[in-house]
């Protein structure tokens, strides 16, 4: 009986509130296509800018920042490690393309997206990244002032 009912309410939804319900569905596990922000070259100031792409950030996590992260830059593997307060604190245990391939410009672009796209996350005020240091790049804890020169 119970199951005939149920058959019963899903015949009577509408198309359009099934389009609602998966449009909230998505939103709810916060699923984005890019990061929040990226870096540009800017031709007139002749420096690297942030630009933030209008995005909800309703159900999005850590996790997924640090996923699309990944995928952005290939060579570069971000891990979760933990939170320590408002502080993510992440690592990279190979960071031969981040600190010695893609110069310093490179280098300084992911450290300002990882940043300004993890403190996106609310709870999210600093980001700690934890790998060896090399030529183009030092481990840190880093907030969006970190950046101030970029814009």
């Amino acid at each position: 009986m119970i199951f005939l009912a149920a058959c019963t309410r899903d015949e009577k939804r509408s198309s359009s509130d099934i389009a609602d319900s998966i449009v909230t569905d998505t939103l709810q596990q916060g699923k984005l296509d890019s990061l929040p922000w990226n870096t540009t070259y800017n031709e007139k100031t002749q420096r690297l800018q942030l630009d933030h792409q209008a995005a909800s950030m309703a159900g999005v996590g850590h996790e997924e920042i640090i996923n699309l992260l990944n995928k952005k830059y290939p060579g570069i593997k971000m891990k979760y490690l933990r939170m320590q307060g408002d502080t993510i604190v992440t690592r990279i245990d190979d960071p031969i393309q981040l600190t010695q391939s893609i110069g310093t410009s490179g280098a300084e672009s992911y450290l300002a997206e990882a940043t300004f796209s993890l403190t996106e996350i609310p709870s999210i005020k600093a980001v700690r990244i934890e790998f060896e240091e090399g030529d183009h790049a030092m481990p840190g804890t880093f907030t969006r002032a970190s950046f101030k020169d970029f814009n």
